[in-house]
C-alpha cells in the first residue's frame, strides 16, 4: 500500500476511534470501504493500521478530497453520528483546504448522504 492510501486509512481509523467507542459496525465499514473502494483485504487495513508511521497526506483533486471526506462520513455514520466525528470532519476538510464558510454545509451534506450510502459519483455529480 502507498504511502498516501495508508495516511487515508490511518485517517479513516482516527474516525473510527473519535466517539471513544470503537464499534463492529465501524470496523466492518472500513473494511467495506478497502475492499469496495480500493481493493485492499482486511489483513492489509489491520497492517497499516498497526505499523502506523506514515505523513499526513493532502489529496490533490477536489474530488479526490471529496471522496477521502466521503470515506469519513461512512465511518462516522456507521454507528451513529457524535459531536467527536462531526468535529474531526471539520478539521479534516479544512486541512483540505476547503473555505471556513463552506465547511459546515459540505460536511452536513455528507454526513446526509452517508446515512443513506449514497454513491459517490452521485453526490460528486451533486457537488460540481
Amino acid at each position: 500500500m502507498d504511502e498516501k492510501l495508508k495516511s487515508h486509512f490511518l485517517s479513516l481509523y482516527c474516525m473510527i476511534v473519535a466517539d471513544g467507542d470503537v464499534a463492529i459496525s465501524e470496523l466492518d465499514e472500513l473494511y467495506r470501504i478497502a475492499r469496495e473502494n480500493y481493493g485492499l483485504t482486511q489483513e492489509e487495513i489491520n497492517e497499516a493500521v498497526l505499523t502506523g508511521g506514515s505523513a499526513f497526506y493532502i489529496p490533490d483533486s477536489d474530488e479526490e478530497k471529496i471522496r477521502y471526506l466521503y470515506d469519513l462520513a461512512l465511518i462516522a455514520a456507521a454507528d451513529g453520528i457524535q459531536d467527536s466525528e462531526i468535529t474531526l470532519l471539520k478539521n479534516y476538510a479544512v486541512k483540505f483546504g476547503f473555505l471556513d464558510q463552506n465547511i459546515s454545509d459540505l460536511v452536513d451534506l455528507l454526513l446526509k448522504f452517508a446515512k443513506k450510502k449514497t454513491p459517490i459519483q452521485d453526490i460528486l455529480s451533486l457537488i460540481k
